[in-house]
């Protein structure tokens, strides 16, 4: 056996495999249409598996929803079609067709959908294309009409998870975890004056370093903590570089610019720079960030 031919049969998948991961890196193009392709077909999949869900539809947005919240669909819809303008707006960016919502109707069909375990609740999440959020008559006490509707109003989680919606959308999937959190925060506070503060997500302990949030964002364990640092963050860079630098930075990372270049092109420093000014700026701000608990 000529094992000189074998050696070289053999580097020939390496060199390939090399030549693909170099490629995927620096062509975004081919990233972004796989991400897509994805996105669409898990958001396909999702909605053709629903089954016994009920659709009722407004201008920007597709309601799937179970015959126990038929009392509640309208409530939804008009909710989401209520915050739709302000939060397009914000991001620059109008999608193309409905924005599909899943209603619900209690945590334990929400927990299936993802498989989730008894400790794990949301009202809301944005996953692959879909919007899928707990039904009101989960969470919300006051039952008179009138007062589920005030709470829902005021608390419903649907500016937030439709800021990741349109995020994506813009950018396939081209950003940090802590962003995007950060960014929705940002928005759904906007939107409906709400902000997610726990006793445990003071400033006054041992804050997560940026490698944290980078790359261990969902497995922290102080998430009011992570969802907190991931706020300010993107309000310093709002404050530091104005209102438009965030515009500015979504449309790089929109045109494939790694978000690491991206926050370099627009704010001059690296992503590790920044958060050391945050941390600064922080410590100087502390009585009136803790205040806003």
């Amino acid at each position: 056996m000529n094992w000189k031919r074998v050696g070289l049969w053999c580097l020939i998948p390496l060199s390939l495999a090399s030549m693909i991961v170099v490629l995927w890196r620096a062509w975004p193009q081919p990233r972004a249409a796989v991400y897509r392709f994805y996105r669409e077909q898990s958001r396909e999949q999702t909605l053709d598996d629903l089954t016994g869900y009920l659709q009722k539809r407004s201008p920007h947005f597709d309601l799937y929803y179970t015959d126990s919240d038929q009392a509640v669909a309208g409530l939804v819809l008009d909710t989401a079609e209520s915050l739709f303008d302000q939060v397009v707006n914000t991001l620059g960016y109008l999608p193309g067709e409905p924005v599909p919502i899943i209603l619900y109707p209690d945590r334990q069909e929400l927990r299936s959908a993802f498989g989730w375990g008894s400790g794990e609740s949301a009202l809301g999440v944005y996953w692959r294309g879909t919007i899928r959020l707990l039904s009101p008559n989960a969470w919300i006490t006051k039952k008179t009409p009138e007062n589920q509707a005030k709470a829902f109003r005021r608390l419903n989680p649907i500016a937030h998870e439709l800021t990741h919606y349109v995020l994506d959308l813009m950018t396939d999937g081209n950003y940090p975890r802590w962003f995007t959190e950060g960014l929705a925060q940002r928005v759904e506070r906007k939107a409906t004056g709400y902000l997610w503060i726990e006793k445990s997500s003071t400033l006054k302990q041992e804050l997560y370093s940026l490698a944290d949030l980078r790359d261990r964002f969902d497995s922290l364990s102080n998430q009011p903590l992570a969802y907190r640092q991931s706020y300010l963050l993107v309000q310093y860079m709002a404050e530091s570089g104005g209102e438009e630098s965030l515009s500015s930075l979504i449309e790089q990372l929109s045109a494939g610019v790694q978000f690491e270049h991206a926050v370099e092109a627009v704010y001059g420093r690296s992503p590790d720079q920044l958060h050391a000014e945050w941390l600064t700026w922080a410590e100087e701000n502390l009585d009136r960030l803790e205040a806003e608990r």
